[in-house]
């Protein structure tokens, strides 16, 4: 997909993109072959052809922070195909919504290798080298939460690596709400048992784990591990549903069972943090 684009490059939006596609131009080598090109882009041709061979070194490098940089935010979707292979899906867990006054009590990451936790007090520094060995960063909401929060505690460590925030294309792709209702929409969900928990009960399991309870850490490891599970198969079927509205051909991607994870839980703890809610409510 990403050789069949042309939006990345400067002042060329849907509709000239559409043109150059209906000039028979379907990737970057028949745009750097072509005879002629639209009219629309015709005066600048040696301009946009030295940027598509930037666009062509650059993807034989795998450099997927370049072309980050130059789509257009709406349009990011199209690197999952090229570089879902060293891609890495993200989700952390923190004490508060504000990286300010919080910290981060837990870095999800499921690669093609499975799913590690990088926990606090643990191995939570480690994510900073495990970082290098990806091209891509794929979360639900990280724009908006957490990549600002990481970047906060750890400094600027994704200038490296691509992002995609399914969040914005899932819209688009038709579904709305919480990534767990997204879950329901697409029939990739967790385990009910895991279905009813949420980012506060996330907070109290850090402090119940605080305290002592290894009950707590698994369960809020287990929590954060269905998080990231359904991520593969949510990045596909927004590539499918987006590629198929575009008017040129493209091969749609192989969907994806949702990974299994198997990492204990305990369900008393998840009945007691239940308890602690409703004791929260009925003291306010």
């Amino acid at each position: 997909m990403l050789k069949q684009s042309f939006i990345h490059l400067p002042r060329v939006g849907k509709v000239t993109e559409g043109e150059i596609w209906d000039a028979g131009i379907s990737d970057w080598d028949d745009f750097l072959g072509a005879s002629e090109l639209p009219s629309r882009i015709r005066g600048r041709a040696g301009r946009l052809q030295s940027l598509v061979r930037r666009s062509r070194e650059r993807y034989e490098c795998r450099n997927a922070a370049y072309f980050d940089g130059v789509l257009p935010a709406r349009e990011r979707w199209r690197l999952y195909p090229d570089f879902r292979g060293r891609a890495a899906f993200v989700d952390i867990e923190t004490t508060g919504l504000s990286p300010e006054r919080g910290i981060i009590t837990l870095i999800g990451v499921l690669d093609a290798d499975g799913y590690t936790a990088y926990l606090y007090d643990e191995n939570l520094a480690d994510f900073r080298e495990a970082l290098e060995r990806y091209d891509l960063i794929v979360t639900f909401n990280g724009a908006v939460f957490d990549l600002p929060y990481i970047e906060y505690h750890f400094g600027s460590i994704f200038g490296n690596v691509a992002h995609l925030d399914l969040r914005f294309p899932l819209k688009r792709a038709g579904f709305w709400g919480g990534l767990k209702s997204i879950e329901q929409q697409a029939n990739v969900a967790r385990p009910s048992e895991l279905s009813v928990l949420s980012g506060y009960d996330a907070v109290l399991l850090w402090k119940l784990w605080q305290q002592g309870d290894e009950r707590a850490r698994d369960t809020l490891v287990r929590y954060n591990a269905e998080d990231v599970a359904s991520l593969p198969a949510l990045a596909e079927l927004v590539y499918n549903r987006l590629a198929g509205r575009l008017p040129i051909q493209t091969d749609d991607l192989a969907p994806t069972h949702r990974c299994d994870i198997d990492l204990p839980y305990d369900l008393d703890i998840i009945e007691q943090l239940g308890y602690m809610k409703r004791r929260t409510r009925w003291a306010l």
